[in-house]
């Protein structure tokens, strides 16, 4: 068993370095330009240059335009990259790259009919979410909504240090993404507090 973890809303490069050294296996950079963890394409080469390990880039896009996309590539051009709006298939494929579809837990959303229409996607990731917010809420959804039959899901929403083992106890999911649950202010996180929800997850592991 092998959990794949992803430290989303880095925003420094001493945060990208500090999550690879706990053993993170990605970091999310937010290409959103309306969140408080958004970073400029300065960032994003600042991070780039001063990243010691060797870590898998996730930008995460909401409903970008095409230009968008292709900018990132072209300073990580082996990122795998994650798609937060109503993004069509094929917008999410024309990049010819790996790519996450975020699907949030909204009443209406039917997540098997979602990952069929998305049948491309690599993974899924679940995230709690409202009308107005795509993710980000800081909150968890009802995890009796995992469809616990599918393999390739990531599992965010709320995730800290005080919950991770409970969703572990009731599904193992291929992968889990954290943000504000290892922040000690939004876009900063605490490395005490990173460092023991990746310790949990690997010791559980084992």
């Amino acid at each position: 068993m092998n959990i794949f973890v992803k430290i989303c809303g880095i925003t420094s490069s001493n945060d990208a370095n500090l999550a690879a050294e706990f053993g993170a296996d990605a970091i999310g950079l937010n290409q959103y330009e309306q969140s408080p963890r958004y970073v400029d394409e300065s960032g994003l080469i600042d991070i780039k240059e001063n990243l010691d390990d060797n870590i898998l880039i996730v930008p995460v896009f909401v409903d970008p335009d095409v230009q968008e996309v292709f900018r990132f590539i072209d300073i990580f051009p082996n990122s795998i990259l994650q798609f937060h709006g109503n993004e069509s298939l094929k917008f999410c494929k024309q990049f010819d790259r790996p790519f996450i579809k975020s699907i949030n837990q909204k009443e209406f959303i039917n997540i098997v009919d979602t990952t069929k229409e998305y049948i491309s996607a690599d993974y899924f990731l679940l995230d709690s979410g409202t009308e107005d917010l795509h993710g980000g809420t800081g909150k968890i959804f009802d995890w009796k909504k995992i469809p616990v039959n599918l393999s390739n899901l990531i599992i965010a929403g709320g995730l800290n240090s005080n919950n991770i083992l409970s969703l572990l106890d009731y599904f193992i999911p291929f992968g889990v993404d954290v943000c504000s649950g290892v922040e000690s202010k939004k876009g900063v996180k605490d490395p005490l507090i990173m460092k023991e929800f990746i310790e949990l997850i690997k010791n559980y592991e084992r």
